[in-house]
């Protein structure tokens, strides 16, 4: 893919350092996006390793997982599940499916279940 069809992405959550990087492809109309998402796992593992060694918090919510943006574009074109649609959490049945999706594809991500 030529460098003149390239482009980056920056979100709220995705700073300059770990943009994603996607590119179109004129002649195809193909396109794809790619971000590294190794400090992500990073710090998943590191929440569980907390958790393990001081307990889990009592009380409150818990986190479930560290979710890349582009993790979160892959679930919705693939599942069908927005993760950044502001009602995403008042169902019950996305949450079940999204825990059921991190667990069986992206485990390294998870931090509580």
């Amino acid at each position: 893919m030529a460098k003149e069809n390239e482009f980056k992405f920056y979100s709220g959550t995705v700073g300059a350092n770990e943009s994603i990087k996607a590119g179109f492809d004129l002649d195809s109309g193909d396109w794809q996006a790619q971000q590294d998402i190794t400090k992500f796992k990073e710090s998943a593992k590191l929440q569980r390793d907390r958790e393990e060694y001081y307990g889990r918090s009592k009380g409150g919510y818990r986190k479930l997982a560290t979710i890349p943006d582009i993790v979160a574009i892959k679930i919705l074109q693939e599942h069908k599940l927005d993760l950044h649609d502001p009602n995403f959490m008042q169902d019950p049945n996305n949450i079940k499916r999204l825990r059921k999706i991190l667990m069986s594809e992206y485990a390294d991500l998870v931090i509580n279940t």
